[in-house]
Formats: structure tokens, C-alpha cells, sequence
């Protein structure tokens, strides 16, 4: 009986050893560049997840792009997040999933705070043709703005 036990705890082993060799050998730069710049981000280290989503290559990992928007806009570097949205927008990074949306909303977003107002509402217009209720929401408050312009 104990030296089936043995057998056993040394075939678990194995299967250990041979798992963590193949993630070792087996896993791409991209991927383990990418794997830490997610890590990065969900610390809210942003400036460091950029570090790291700026070394993978985006045709392997589009997505990428709107993690390195996101990134960009929770630094408040507007004009590099703009960038990297409008090239995910432009792939169709996520399209006919929320995620698309979330892409035309970030873009609005970073729009309107660079003080782009005809930018804004258009990618929020963009997001409202695909029900999203937030949209709604933001274009009125850019029409708030706008009034609150035209009044001074």
C-alpha cells in the first residue's frame, strides 16, 4: 500500500514538473508581455502596464490596444489613448460586442476632455445606434456644456 502511494505522489509530481516546464518553454514572449501588463493594469499600475502592453505585438493581440487606451486615459494622457482607441475602432477590436461600445464611449470620453466637443458626440452617437444607455447620457451632458458655453 505505501508504495502505491508513492507511485502516485510521483506520478503527480511528474505531471507538475512537466506543466510548469511547458509553460516555461512553451509560452510565448507576447503572451507573458501581455499576461503582465494585465496584472499591471488590474493593481492599477497603469504607467507600468504600458510599459508592458507597449512591447507586444498587436497583430498577435489586438486587443491590446484597448487595454493600452484604457491604460493611457487612467493617466490622463488623452492624446495616446485617443490613438490607441481609434486603432482598435478602426480593426473592429470586439465588434458586435459590448466592448465595441466600451471602445466608442472611451473615445468620446477622452474627446470631450481634450475639449473636443464635435469628436465626443460623435462616438457617443456612434455607441447610442447600439443601445448604449450610458451614451445617452454622456450626449447630454455634452449639449449641457454646450449650453452653458453658448450662455457666457
Amino acid at each position: 500500500m505505501k508504495k502505491i502511494i508513492q507511485i502516485i505522489l510521483g506520478i503527480i509530481a511528474i505531471g507538475f514538473i512537466v506543466l510548469i516546464a511547458k509553460n516555461a518553454l512553451f509560452t510565448s514572449a507576447d503572451e507573458k508581455l501581455y499576461d503582465q501588463g494585465w496584472s499591471l493594469y488590474e493593481k492599477g499600475d497603469y504607467k507600468s502596464a504600458i510599459f508592458y502592453f507597449n512591447k507586444v505585438d498587436k497583430t498577435k493581440y489586438p486587443d491590446v490596444l484597448v487595454a493600452l487606451g484604457a491604460s493611457y486615459m487612467n493617466t490622463e494622457d488623452f492624446d495616446n489613448a485617443i490613438q490607441n482607441f481609434q486603432e482598435a475602432y478602426k480593426k473592429n477590436v470586439g465588434r458586435g460586442t459590448e466592448d465595441y461600445n466600451k471602445i466608442r464611449n472611451s473615445l468620446g470620453y477622452c474627446y470631450l476632455k481634450i475639449g473636443d466637443n464635435k469628436n465626443a458626440r460623435f462616438y457617443f452617437q456612434e455607441a447610442v445606434k447600439s443601445g448604449s444607455s450610458n451614451s445617452k447620457k454622456n450626449i447630454q451632458i455634452i449639449d449641457s456644456i454646450e449650453n452653458v458655453q453658448k450662455v457666457k
